[in-house]
């Protein structure tokens, strides 16, 4: 019985993706505490019911002016919620439970000023936030902002869902840093899906982004320890018109499972002018691109699981891997699986693209340095052999 180790990438990114069994890393206790003393908003077209101190609403705006916990319900068709609590920026921890915010020309929710911005889902709720109108996700070059648009730090926590619909440009954007720890969010965009400035870190829950333009990304590095992406955990599923993940800096995989799909580069850490590094020591990446599957100055593979297959024939990183890697051509015709056998005729990977590869890094369960492996390719259950792929 021949054995597969990488299973069938998703072709077909699921908008309503279900949480991956990730606990919310705040406690249950922690969310029950702030719900007791947040103030609490009941939103309608008509008005907002609102009960306790620190917000407002008028003209379908809800304000919120100083710091604490608040409690958001029920729904606006074209309104808005804006945090703002002036010069000192206090901490504000937001508790969606199950609302819609709709806001036709700008952020549905926009944390102008503030010190950290907590956002929890309740559980077994869907929220969502929603700019603009639905239409193709193409990039406008002269769009801003975001349907969650924060000018400060945002951690969110889960445990519940949220939808996040950019259909002016980006999904969530924040100038500052991105922390994912926990719950179901689902991104959709004209142009970037998830975007912190300064840097973007998921450490838990299920992620799901489908972008016309880049789907994780940050594009300022300059403080030190800034412009990097880092994961550490939880689900990821990204599907982006042009890249994947993109890092001002450096991307770093140490847990968690990444699937994407990218119309350009996989990942690409660095710029012209300061090249970055990829970084895995653990998780599991599959990577599927239309150009480098991997675009930086270099690559370390010490832990984990990487799959990842480009267009471009061309390897740009240099390569150190502590652990059995394979980086080089690996071509791959339109529309066929491929498969490596060793030299028992077992299978240790089977995999299909879904388009046309002529390069691959592969580090993978059952690959072992030294050892030839023929490539078959072809259609499920008449593969042929057309290549080796031979590990150094």
């Amino acid at each position: 019985m021949k054995k597969l180790v990488v299973c069938l990438l998703l072709l077909s990114l699921s908008l309503g993706l279900c949480a991956c069994g990730s606990q919310d890393k705040s406690g249950g206790s922690e969310l029950e505490q702030l719900c007791a003393k947040a103030t609490t908003v009941a939103l309608s077209d008509a008005g907002a019911e609102i009960k306790g101190p620190g917000a407002r609403f008028e003209n379908g705006v809800l304000t919120i002016s100083t710091g604490g916990a608040y409690r958001l319900s029920g729904s606006l068709s074209d309104g808005q919620v804006v945090v703002d609590t002036g010069e000192e920026k206090q901490d504000v921890q937001l508790i969606l439970d199950g609302v819609s915010i709709r806001c036709a020309g700008n952020a549905a929710l926009h944390i102008r000023r503030a010190g950290d911005t907590d956002i929890y889902t309740m559980p077994d709720t869907e929220s969502r936030l929603v700019s603009g109108a639905e239409r193709e996700l193409v990039a406008d070059p002269n769009a801003s902002g975001a349907a969650l648009q924060a000018e400060d730090d945002i951690d969110l926590h889960g445990p519940g869902s949220l939808v996040v619909e950019g259909y002016l440009n980006n999904g969530i954007g924040c100038k500052n840093d991105i922390d994912i720890l926990g719950g179901t969010c689902t991104i959709i965009a004209v142009n970037n899906g998830l975007k912190g400035n300064e840097s973007v870190e998921i450490s838990g829950g299920s992620l799901s982004i489908q972008c016309g333009n880049e789907g994780i990304k940050t594009s300022d590095a300059k403080k030190e320890g800034k412009g990097n992406i880092r994961i550490t955990g939880g689900s990821i599923v990204v599907q982006a018109g042009d890249q994947g993940l993109c890092a001002e800096k450096d991307i770093r995989i140490t847990g968690g499972r990444l699937e994407v799909q990218a119309q350009a580069d996989g990942l690409k850490a660095g710029t012209k002018s300061a090249p970055g590094k990829v970084e895995i020591s653990g998780g599991d990446s599959q990577i599927v691109s239309g150009n480098d599957a991997i675009d930086a100055a270099a690559l370390t593979v010490s832990g984990g699981s990487l799959l990842a297959l480009g267009r471009d024939k061309d390897i740009k990183p240099s390569l150190e891997a502590g652990i059995p890697c394979y980086a080089g051509k690996l071509k791959v015709p339109e529309g066929e699986r491929f498969a490596l056998w060793d030299a028992k005729g077992e299978t240790v990977c089977e995999f299909e693209p879904g388009r046309e590869i002529k390069s691959a890094f592969l580090a993978l369960d059952g690959l072992k340095s030294g050892a030839s492996y023929a490539l078959m390719t072809g259609a499920a259950g008449s593969m042929k052999q057309t290549g080796t792929v031979t590990l150094p």
